[in-house]
């Protein structure tokens, strides 16, 4: 049996559910993060918006290569395999004219655009393609309403011969209220994380030098958030429909 945690973005698992997945490896499980929108761009064609981007994580035209390095460092501290998927993130996709998808901030919460349901069956197929049938897959919620966890989401609730749980996306859970799911629908499967799993959590997240000024001041102030996070009971669920 193994955990096959789907993250979205280069960060999103270890952001949200960090101190459950060390909990599962130390307690050796098999655990994976499979994070699918972690391709590089074609060309150097890049929107203004991914520009700016780039230019607010001091990374250069390949920044999923960075991204990448840090993530495997990131797992690595988890004690966590994991497998990158060759799709773009959302800040690099084009619809069917060639325009960007996301030209500003508010277009990473729309609904998917029919220029980018083909991602929905690919990812399903993936998934359904590289697990085994005793997996369990444990998906994003989609709090928040990010385009590219929708399709994560959308892929997954077509997927009906293996068990799934849903983690709640950090940190949307704790500044939106939007979710696909209606948790009276839902029951939690708790964790009981050690100082220690905490620990390992935000040091993990730290491994993400580049991320860490898309929500913190700081380093320090990403973590004393996680610890006040997980001091209040978040990020130690796993959710399991009814």
């Amino acid at each position: 049996m193994r955990y096959l945690f789907i993250s979205p973005h280069l960060d999103d698992v270890a952001l949200s559910v960090g101190g459950i997945v060390n909990h599962l490896a130390k307690n050796n499980v098999d655990t994976q993060i499979w994070t699918f929108f972690s391709g590089s761009p074609k060309g150097s064609n890049l929107s203004d918006f991914a520009l700016s981007l780039h230019n607010r994580w001091k990374l250069t035209l390949d920044a999923p290569k960075i991204r990448r390095l840090e993530d495997r460092r990131a797992c690595r501290i988890l004690g966590a395999a994991y497998m990158h998927f060759n799709l773009p993130d959302c800040i690099y996709r084009r619809d069917r004219c060639g325009n960007p998808i996301v030209q500003e901030e508010v277009d990473l919460y729309q609904l998917i655009p029919t220029s980018q349901q083909y991602l929905v069956n690919k990812i399903y197929t993936d998934i359904l393609t590289s697990s085994l049938p005793e997996d369990i897959i444990v998906s994003p919620m989609a709090i928040g309403n990010h385009i590219d966890h929708r399709i994560i989401v959308a892929a997954i609730k077509q997927i009906s011969n293996r068990t799934i749980l849903y983690y709640e996306d950090y940190p949307y859970i704790i500044k939106s209220q939007d979710s696909q799911f209606d948790f009276s629908q839902l029951t939690p499967i708790k964790f009981a994380l050690s100082e220690a799993n905490v620990i390992i959590w935000h040091a993990a997240i730290a491994e993400y030098q580049s991320q860490i000024s898309t929500f913190w001041k700081n380093k320090n102030s990403m973590k004393q958030e996680i610890i006040a996070f997980a001091d209040r009971g978040g990020g130690m669920n796993l959710w399991k429909l009814l």
